[in-house]
């Protein structure tokens, strides 16, 4: 997910590259229901996600004790960018940039002009070109966005901090690595 720090990725990695030198491992992009299909076909051992009340039986899950930080932003060409304050109504007036999953259950009802995408790398992309406003993760923005291309909104509410759960597949555990890369994670502040 890209919910998680980009700079907690990177340790998890340089870690597990010292730990694990000779073990393959595929890092896939994907957000809430998307990820709960990877696990269920046995594509990936563990995933991230923004954390939820329940999951399917088949899946684990435990809530990390790392949050991460959501606002909304714009280009710096977009005229939402100069207003010292934005309502969240104000918003429905302009196009939003939205978070849809290939398996999305049922999309959510929507109050004005809609684009979607399928992870937050491109949602973020589209806002940079000037597409509309997203609510994305801020360590993302801060790692991927080029200097001031995007700017925070002043939104009541937001930013948010959202919980992070660690999910995996309960008739196919994780081996050696993904049970240390779980506890890792676990672990992590």
């Amino acid at each position: 997910s890209d919910t998680l720090n980009p700079a907690v990725l990177e340790e998890i990695m340089s870690q597990f590259d010292q730990r694990f030198p000779h073990t393959e491992f595929d890092c896939l992009i994907g957000e809430e229901e998307d990820v709960i299909d990877l696990l269920q076909k046995e594509r990936a051992q563990i995933g991230l996600t923004e954390a939820r009340d329940s999951y399917p039986t088949d899946i684990g899950a435990t809530r990390l004790p790392m949050q991460t930080r959501m606002a909304i932003y714009v280009s710096a060409g977009h005229p939402l960018a100069g207003q010292h304050e934005t309502q969240a109504d104000e918003l429905h007036g302009w196009r939003e940039l939205r978070l849809s999953t290939y398996l999305e259950r049922e999309a959510p009802l929507s109050r004005g002009p809609v684009w979607s995408a399928p992870n937050y790398l491109l949602l973020l992309s589209m806002a940079v070109q000037g597409f509309g406003w997203c609510a994305l993760p801020c360590a993302l923005v801060d790692e991927f966005a080029a200097s001031k291309s995007l700017v925070q909104l002043n939104v009541p509410g937001w930013p948010r901090s959202i919980a992070i759960d660690l999910v995996w597949n309960k008739r196919t555990p994780p081996g050696v690595a993904g049970s240390w890369l779980r506890q890792y994670l676990q672990d992590a502040r």
